[in-house]
């Protein structure tokens, strides 16, 4: 799913000898930045991007020495994440870049201005402060509609804590929302709404993403990013509806991948409910994403294939009690 930005040429004309003050850079801090939310990936995943469909990833017998499948799937999960957060965050940037039509003194209002690419609507953007909390929404309305007429396309929170751009907030795009009011999405037809959860006050920061499907045609899938200064990595994922084994259950795969940036990593993949229940896969790789250590709970007459010890420290990411 991409969501592309919804270019207002009007702000780049109203910017044009705009100022900012200390209290518009307040507002403007509180709006997440890439940066902030992306997952961190190593170099060594560029050249993986795209390799694999999830289906073909999951399927392949993994062996010893041989190309991780799920190390491959992990960071083309991580690319498709950092993708999805990136046509979200989109939407707010250009709204940093310019200063606000109106203010107030804890309230500031964007527009209205044309939106682009979707003739016969204008947008706003509007942010209000209670203390440290901070609410915003970008809004739609049918050109030169009244008060009314504005409906909330992506609303956001974020609660300040601890320095610039420190705390916890959240975003999501109604999608569904958007296609009743006659404002299509472009290359969403299959979403609903996406919603994301993040906090940059503690180390190591965190985002959440959840991906609704359009109609409730696929279950709700769930993915999130981690990651250190010192540059290690994680991304997790729920994986609902697969058909790994023979029987009549499908499978809800929960996935955890960590990596260290010069590209090695370690995944434990845990089998939530299913004909395969229970069932638990650990596996190791190396900088050229070559599986150096595995290991099966099923497995009773070879649980383990090759050297524990290969596998990174990645112990940073732990959650902290």
């Amino acid at each position: 799913m991409r969501t592309p930005a919804l270019t207002l040429c009007c702000l780049l004309a109203v910017a044009c000898g705009g100022d900012f003050s200390n209290d518009d850079l307040e507002f403007q801090n509180a709006l997440p930045q890439r940066e902030d939310l992306a997952a961190k990936l190593p170099d060594s995943a560029r050249s993986s991007q795209g390799v694999r469909t999830r289906g073909q990833a999951l399927s392949r017998a993994q062996v010893l020495g041989g190309p991780s499948e799920l190390a491959l799937q992990a960071y083309a999960a991580g690319t498709q994440f950092n993708t999805d957060v990136d046509g979200l965050l989109a939407l707010l940037e250009v709204f940093r870049h310019v200063p606000p039509t109106t203010r107030e003194p804890d309230r500031r209002v964007w527009g209205p201005f044309p939106a682009d690419g979707h003739p016969g609507h204008e947008l706003r953007f509007v942010m209000e402060r209670q203390g440290s909390d901070f609410g915003y929404l970008l809004q739609v309305r049918p050109t030169g509609g009244g008060e009314a007429a504005w409906w909330t396309y992506v609303p956001g929170t974020f609660k300040a804590d601890g320095g610039i751009r420190k705390g916890e907030g959240s975003l999501a795009m109604d999608l569904k929302e958007a296609r009743a009011r006659g404002f299509e999405p472009q290359d969403a037809n299959l979403v609903e709404r996406l919603d994301i959860r993040y906090q940059t006050k503690v180390l190591p920061s965190s985002v959440e993403l959840l991906v609704s499907s359009l109609g409730g045609a696929l279950p709700l899938a769930r993915y999130a990013s981690r990651r250190t200064p010192e540059g290690l990595g994680e991304m997790s994922f729920r994986l609902p509806g697969e058909d790994l084994v023979p029987g009549g259950l499908l499978e809800t795969l929960d996935i955890v991948a960590r990596w260290t940036p010069d590209g090695r990593g370690v995944l434990v993949l845990n089998i939530l409910d299913g004909d395969a229940k229970g069932a638990q896969y650990t596996e190791c790789w190396d900088t050229r994403t070559r599986i150096t250590f595995m290991q099966r709970n099923w497995d009773f007459i070879t649980p383990t294939e090759g050297d524990r010890r290969t596998c990174p420290d990645v112990s940073a990411l732990d959650p902290q009690p």
